[in-house]
């Protein structure tokens, strides 16, 4: 199970996050859209351990797997993006 528990997150001068929660289950599927800017990569991020909430917890219970494909990819020698992914 992913949880995120009343995580509150700025960037600069931004709010991205006031007090959000969820809770993902084993087995769910879930999609994340939104515009430029509304915070998909830094909640990623939180899930990842790459970033910190600056109140609240994120929690990824032991043995979860997370696939993860950064869009700052850098060069793919000439590889598709279905390529990259899969490596």
């Amino acid at each position: 199970m992913i949880r995120l528990e009343s995580i509150s997150k700025q960037n600069g001068r931004q709010i991205v996050f006031i007090e959000a929660s969820a809770a993902l289950q084993k087995g769910e599927k879930v999609g994340l859209v939104g515009p430029n800017g509304a915070g998909k990569t830094t909640l990623f991020r939180m899930i990842n351990g790459e970033e910190q909430p600056d109140e609240g917890q994120v929690s990824v219970d032991r043995g979860v797997t997370i696939g993860y494909f950064s869009q700052d990819v850098g060069d793919m020698s000439g590889r598709s993006a279905v390529a990259e992914v899969m490596d």
